[in-house]
């Protein structure tokens, strides 16, 4: 019992770095999934940042069970690097065509979203065109008027709109020979 304490055999050590080489393959596919998020979200800066903290994270806690798994909870160094050489094997062979395979399904994907919203969404684009087109038409009539008209404002000495000049008079008490003065805007 004391000699498994403190001596590895090298049977137990290549079946660990096998393991862990299969690990590491098995972390790619982990890694995938999260790719594919960031493919969704066009690769935005955030998107990276948020999946590569969940891919860590994730990672970190299935090599926390690999170990405990694996190997009675010790850490060996040899075993980490079966992990990032299996990780490593996934990533430049499998890897490759998982990427290409996910980038055409999201934009398959998206094109059939816009689709479905195109045909979900014609009646309401029609009805608002056809409110549009309604209420332009009413609208037209004051803005005809708008433009014919002299003065905007009334124009009586007993009312203060926005002149500041209180000169001119009421139009209808003012005299033939008499001009008006405007007044000034504030």
């Amino acid at each position: 019992m004391t000699d498994y304490l403190y001596s590895f055999s090298l049977t137990a050590q290549a079946r660990l770095f096998l393991y862990s080489l299969g690990f590491g393959f098995l972390a790619g596919f982990v890694y995938e999934f999260f790719r594919a998020v960031r493919i969704v979200f066009n690769n935005k800066k955030w998107a990276y940042r948020i999946t590569d903290i969940l891919f860590l994270v994730t990672l970190g806690f299935l090599n926390c069970l690999f170990f405990l798994l694996c190997n009675e909870g010790e850490f060996r160094l040899f075993a980490v690097f079966g992990e990032a050489l299996g990780f490593a094997v996934y990533f430049f062979t499998v890897g490759f065509a998982v990427k290409s395979f996910f980038e055409k399904a999201v934009a398959v994907l998206r094109r059939l979203v816009n689709v479905i919203l195109i045909v979900i969404l014609f009646p309401f684009r029609k009805g608002a065109e056809f409110l549009r087109k309604i209420v332009k038409k009413y609208l037209k009539f004051p803005q005809k008027n708008k433009n014919k008209t002299k003065y905007h404002l009334k124009v009586i000495r007993n009312l203060l709109y926005n002149l500041t000049d209180r000169k001119q008079k009421n139009p209808k008490t003012a005299k033939k020979g008499v001009e008006k003065s405007a007044g000034k805007e504030i």
